[in-house]
Parts: C-alpha cells; sequence; structure tokens
C-alpha cells in the first residue's frame, strides 16, 4: 500500500518532544524523512488492520470539490 498522490496537503501536528525524537530515530534508522516515515507506518497499520484506502481518483475528486467550494464560498 502506497500513498502514490501528489503532496499538496498540509497537516500540522502537535506532539510531545518524545514522540517528535522517537519519529526521528525511526526516520534516521531507515534513512527516510520523518513524514515518509509517518506514511510507511499509517500504511503499514491501514494494511494490518485491512482498512482500505481511498484511491487517487478519489483523493482528487476530493481536492477539486474542496477548491470549488472555496472558490464558490
Amino acid at each position: 500500500m502506497r500513498f502514490d498522490d501528489v503532496k499538496s496537503d498540509t497537516l500540522n501536528l502537535r506532539v510531545s518532544p518524545s514522540f517528535k525524537l522517537a519519529l526521528k530515530a525511526a526516520a534516521d534508522h531507515e534513512q527516510r524523512s520523518m513524514v515518509n516515515m509517518l506514511e510507511v507506518l499509517v500504511a503499514g497499520f491501514c494494511e494490518s488492520k485491512d482498512i482500505a484506502l481511498p484511491t487517487e481518483r478519489a483523493a482528487r475528486t476530493r481536492a477539486i470539490h474542496k477548491q470549488h467550494v472555496k472558490a464558490v464560498a
């Protein structure tokens, strides 16, 4: 399972310093960025729990709808 869509959304997280250090350590160990490490972890979790991810087409449709709603508002 991969997140193949173009990165265009921003997500701001407030986490504890120890969580950030743990994420940084895990990412460094796997030679990944922290964002990529989170993607890998979430994808693995979804696979292990049989959680279906939205398709890229569905994600694009939501993004277009979101832009349209902003333009109308």
